[in-house]
């Protein structure tokens, strides 16, 4: 279901992301055949796929979810900041989710899923982008789309139960850009059985232009609080689609686009 998980597109470029759960790794062959037709269609189309990991043990700590989840808060998230997680450094693993896009620059979130190793590949891939290894207070970060979410250019939106690192956030403001908490999900007061995603996956929305977003049709207070900052919001029927682990976001993927390569991010601060 989530093309976004397993595809990254930069310029003319769709890569195939490693992917690190065992049970995911074959999932890149569901959009062969889109690929194809889209390599054969355009000249300029470069199809890039990054090393496939071989996933051994060697590439988990053994019993981690054994103790980490029992440890206190203040350690858990110690852990975070260090990346000092399920992931070893073994190879190089990351999902495309865990990649947000603004121009020339790619910030890549270190989490359960996307290694050191992810990062300094991604970096090296790309080495006409800045490429950012960032970290939130997350105690179990997968996926940057329900933390950090680029709504224009100029306006991001985040999670507030994961506040950024200051560093981050310091990078965004010196750049004249506005951080806009989002306000508590809908689905926070009638969470689904059954669903393994968070609640914010509220803020999984699909963004079609700098004007227009698509929305859970649910999540009314989202879609007041962005009509305020002057976006057209399209409702979509998609509550069911989560326990099976995705939004909008994550159910879609940019094979097309208009435009240049933008640097939005003129201005350096800290080690961005």
């Amino acid at each position: 279901m989530p093309p976004r998980d397993v595809l990254l597109t930069v310029g003319n470029e769709i890569l195939e992301a490693t992917m690190c759960y065992r049970s995911r790794w074959f999932e890149y062959l569901c959009y062969r055949p889109i690929l194809q037709s889209l390599f054969n269609a355009d000249p300029n189309m470069r199809w890039e796929a990054a090393p496939k990991p071989r996933l051994t043990d060697a590439s988990y700590r053994h019993g981690f979810w054994d103790t980490y989840n029992e440890l206190p808060l203040g350690e858990q998230l110690e852990r975070v900041r260090n990346h000092d997680l399920v992931l070893t450094e073994e190879e190089p693993l990351f999902d495309a989710a865990d990649i947000a896009r603004c121009g020339k620059d790619l910030f890549v979130q270190l989490s359960l899923v996307t290694n050191r190793s992810g990062y300094e590949w991604l970096k090296r891939h790309f080495p006409d982008h800045r490429v950012h290894p960032i970290t939130f207070t997350n105690t179990h970060p997968l996926h940057i789309d329900s933390t950090w979410v680029p709504l224009r250019p100029g306006l991001v939106l985040h999670c507030g139960e994961r506040p950024a690192e200051p560093e981050l956030m310091g990078y965004f403001r010196a750049n004249d850009w506005e951080i806009v908490e989002a306000v508590q999900p809908e689905s926070w007061e009638h969470k689904q059985r059954l669903s393994f995603c968070s609640p914010w996956l509220a803020v999984n929305m699909l963004s079609l232009d700098p004007k227009t977003l698509c929305i859970e049709e649910k999540e009314a207070r989202l879609a007041d609080q962005l009509t305020q900052y002057g976006f057209e919001v399209v409702p979509v029927p998609f509550r069911t689609v989560a326990p099976f682990g995705g939004g909008l976001h994550c159910a879609t993927v940019d094979i097309e686009r208009e435009g240049v390569l933008e640097d939005y991010f003129p201005v350096r601060y800290g080690r961005f």
